[in-house]
């Protein structure tokens, strides 16, 4: 992430030639950060020390909030936006990409964003109807999508290590920051199942078949564990309908398809306790 930065900080052509030169001066030897930071320097023009002290030596990212007011100019010559981006790290400095969507096209706008608050001025020729910072996600931010995603690695980890209690609480601080992630609910859904509470299961995986299909997997083995649940309380009929449903949404993501073929000749059996 921090090279993607990088790339973003210095343009695609300085930080390829940044690279090249990186990879052939310290090929088969050792080379420190400081090495890396002298030569981006010599192709950026200037000192880069605010870049890598922020995202090498320091902890915390940014959570942009936008603020503005478009004004009409007259004589048909557009609208003015005037606004401010602020975030709470003081010495917080990057460029930041402002996209503003209007009636007649879509503009962006380079920003240096320094400090907790950056304003700004930009005029369009058409209606601005939606402003974004960062759309592309060139800056690694402290973003809600971010804390969710955190929740659920934390979570899958704490599962692995057999943690179902600790993980589920993982789960829910990510369904706290986008209650439609299809993938928390899903994985809400498969510690329900690890428990045999499969009424929460089952409740589980249609949310995450309702919720914004992202990943687009969780749609198709959300139908097969559907499945597998109504085997287990024996209705078949149930069962099949969900296998089927499975196989209809063609998405063999981990060789789904042939899961769901399989559990539509036999019916799925849980696994007995050991003793």
């Amino acid at each position: 992430m921090i090279l993607h930065m990088l790339r973003w900080v210095l343009g695609e052509d300085k930080y390829l030639k940044t690279m090249r030169e990186f990879a052939e001066t310290y090929a088969g030897k050792s080379a420190s950060m400081d090495d890396f930071k002298t030569i981006a320097e010599k192709y950026y023009g200037e000192q880069l020390t605010w870049f890598f002290s922020q995202w090498l030596d320091s902890t915390g990212a940014p959570e942009f909030k936008l603020k503005y007011t478009t004004y009409r100019l007259g004589s048909n010559k557009g609208f003015r936006v005037t606004g401010e981006i602020s975030q709470d790290l003081d010495l917080f400095r990057m460029p930041v990409d402002l996209r503003i969507d209007t009636d007649g096209k879509t503009e962006n706008k380079k920003l240096e964003v320094v400090g907790t608050n950056s304003a700004f001025t930009v005029e369009t020729f058409g209606r601005p109807r939606r402003i974004a910072v960062d759309p592309d996600h060139h800056v690694l931010t402290n973003s809600s999508d971010v804390k969710m995603r955190a929740s659920i690695l934390r979570g899958q980890a704490l599962q692995q290590q057999g943690d179902l209690s600790g993980a589920l609480a993982e789960f829910n601080k990510a369904l706290e920051q986008n209650k439609n992630s299809s993938l928390a609910h899903y994985r809400i859904a498969e510690i329900f199942f690890l428990q045999r509470n499969y009424q929460s299961s089952a409740n589980s995986y249609r949310s995450a078949i309702n919720g914004n299909g992202d990943p687009r997997w969780t749609e198709v083995w959300s139908h097969i564990q559907l499945g597998k649940i109504f085997d287990i309380t024996g209705q078949r009929e149930r069962a099949i309908n969900e296998y089927r449903q499975a196989i209809q949404t063609n998405d063999d993501t981990f060789a789904a398809l042939e899961e769901a073929r399989k559990y539509l000749q036999k019916a799925f059996e849980r696994p007995k306790n050991k003793e």
